[in-house]
């Protein structure tokens, strides 16, 4: 029997693109760009919070303290990772029509930049 150089147990990378085109992780280089808004605190209004990201190879580490209701000039990858992932989801319980209980999650956001403000 010959030993091949792959096992057939590893498989190699089919896609290299992103599933989702429109999602944060497939921006680059080429497509992110820079835009200004107003940062929003919405949880603790007028307290400042730490942004900290980076979403795809060769972007520089994004990692700065933000104030709320200032102007701050950020990579767009940024801002939507602000205003779509930065939430707390709420737990709770509800009864189904037969009286169980299940599990239900509310969405409160945390924080929001609003583009061109």
């Amino acid at each position: 029997m010959t030993a091949t150089l792959e096992t057939p147990l590893i498989h190699k990378r089919i896609n290299k693109k992103a599933v989702n085109v429109d999602s944060i992780e497939a921006m680059t280089k080429e497509t992110d760009k820079m835009v200004t808004g107003e940062f929003l605190h919405v949880e603790y209004p007028g307290q400042s919070k730490r942004i900290a990201c980076r979403y795809y190879k060769g972007q520089e580490y994004f990692n700065k303290e933000m104030m709320d209701g200032e102007t701050y000039t950020i990579p767009l990858s940024v801002a939507r990772h602000i205003n779509e992932r930065c939430f707390r989801e709420v737990h709770g319980s509800l009864l189904d029509q037969n009286g169980m209980p299940t599990k239900s999650a509310k969405r409160t956001m945390l924080c929001k930049f609003i583009i061109g403000g």
